[in-house]
């Protein structure tokens, strides 16, 4: 088991979460694999969604990492080798 951290909005808090490695031991078809690190790259999203609100304590600065971060995600589905890819470094204030 590995452990992700979620910004919850509500509480304005991170919360750590336990993330089944197993699955993607057991994703035996490429398809499956994309599948899987699509679902990963849309949940590290999600979880950057809150830094590009009109009312982020983000400087500007940051503001524009947290949209290079997002956009590499975004664009992981176009590198060569998907879906075996490294995921881009998350900034360390998101």
């Amino acid at each position: 088991m590995a452990q992700t951290q979620v910004y919850n909005a509500t509480t304005k808090q991170y919360v750590t979460l336990e993330v089944n490695d197993d699955l993607v031991n057991e994703a035996n078809t490429i398809e499956d694999n994309k599948k899987l690190v699509r679902s990963q790259r849309n949940t590290l999203l999600s979880q950057t969604d809150w830094a590009l609100t009109s009312d982020t304590p983000l400087t500007d600065e940051q503001k524009a990492e947290a949209v290079t971060y997002r956009q590499a995600l975004r664009d992981l589905p176009a590198q060569n080798g998907f879906p075996n890819i490294a995921f881009p470094t998350k900034p360390s204030f998101l």
